[in-house]
């Protein structure tokens, strides 16, 4: 599942996204996954489920929730004091739902779009918010940009 992101103001406020980049992210027009940073204490897992009720509108059980990867990688530049680099672990998480659940899905206000795309049909360009980078790394995107 895919979206793209509208209304900053909530995902400043509800889901950790920083000040600064929220309206950068909801003004790319660009897909981003459902997705959050970890609260403390809280397992990959639990942020998995949390992000699924909480962002999309969907309540599944733990054990119909699948670790796909773990992908770590640094972000920004080392050289800037200004700006300094953060590392980013992140845990992609699948799940199967079935279409009667999805026909039942309303699109949450802080999505101008939500919907089930094919990876294999998106590239890495085709998301903000660093999410294509993520995919990309864990061979889960089908497009890749030509030289």
């Amino acid at each position: 599942m895919v979206g793209k992101m509208t209304r900053p103001e909530i995902w400043i406020e509800r889901f950790l996204v920083g000040p600064r980049f929220a309206p950068i992210y909801a003004n790319s027009n660009k897909y981003i996954l459902p997705a959050r940073h970890l609260h403390w204490y809280e397992s990959p897992l639990d942020a998995a489920q949390s992000v699924l009720q909480d962002q999309v509108g969907l309540s599944v059980l733990k054990g119909k929730i699948s670790l796909v990867n773990v992908q770590s990688h640094i972000s920004g530049d080392v050289n800037n004091e200004k700006e300094p680099p953060h590392w980013d672990i992140c845990f992609l998480y699948r799940v199967q739902v079935s279409g009667k659940v999805v026909a039942k899905l309303a699109r949450p206000e802080w999505f101008s779009e939500l919907t089930f795309r094919p990876l294999n049909s998106l590239g890495k360009d085709d998301f903000t918010r660093g999410h294509g980078d993520v995919l990309e790394a864990a061979g889960l995107l089908g497009k890749t940009k030509k030289a």
